[in-house]
């Protein structure tokens, strides 16, 4: 059985935390706006990635993850950082 690397794991975190970060600078402003394209795209990249692993990490694949995979269209900041919240909380439950 293949096995998601520490490694792996810390560089989702940081690519998680780096996108929270960005949203963050705008969530006052403009946190009920949509999510701009630049930092939807980067999410988008890193669900892929992740999901990705799938067969690498068999937590991956438990119930509670189905709702991450859906990219829902339209979500505002607000949506988006909260998505990167718990995936923040379940990206660390792996390490």
């Amino acid at each position: 059985m293949s096995v998601l690397t520490e490694e792996r794991l810390i560089q989702f975190l940081k690519e998680t935390i780096e996108i929270e970060r960005d949203c963050l600078d705008r969530i006052i402003a403009e946190g009920t706006h949509p999510a701009p394209d630049d930092i939807l795209a980067r999410y988008r990249d890193l669900i892929q990635s992740i999901q990705k692993e799938q067969d690498n990490e068999p937590s991956l694949n438990e119930e509670c993850w189905g709702w991450i995979w859906e990219i829902k269209e339209g979500m505002n900041l607000i949506q988006l950082y909260g998505r990167l919240a718990w995936l923040n909380l379940q990206l660390l439950e792996l390490l």
